[in-house]
């Protein structure tokens, strides 16, 4: 027996024990061949099963599983995307794209700055 059962479990284990058995006796000799039968396909199944070397329990196959998935998310996440040019260059263009309230003022650019450049006639106005 187990030495990690109570003394009240042990007493309860061997009753069962003996009341089987008892039992045993009553049975025709047909029943006890198939359960004989039985026990040994059991027996021999679980030795099947314990024997291979490489065997991997579930929980550790579950946690590998795990693992690999939580391997590639990171490597999926870590990698380093291709840096996109923003279509922002410098600062003042940078504060056209923030406050785009007037708009229209800078779909002319292109003129205030030949503006700038030419200078405005010499008019001061």
């Amino acid at each position: 027996m187990n030495g990690n059962f109570s003394d009240h479990e042990a007493r309860f284990l061997e009753k069962a024990r003996l009341a089987l058995r008892a039992s045993e006796d009553r049975l025709d000799a047909a029943t006890l061949a198939r359960l004989r039968d039985a026990r040994e396909r059991a027996v021999d199944a679980a030795g099947e099963r314990a024997a291979g070397v490489f065997r991997i329990p579930n929980w550790m196959r579950a946690g590998a599983f795990a693992t690999a998935a939580a391997a590639v998310i990171l490597l999926a996440v870590w990698a380093d995307p291709a840096k996109q040019d923003l279509p922002v260059r410098s600062p003042d263009e940078f504060e056209i794209v923030l406050y785009a309230d007037n708009m229209d003022l800078y779909e002319d650019m292109d003129f205030y700055e030949w503006l700038v450049e030419a200078g405005n006639g010499g008019s001061t106005a």
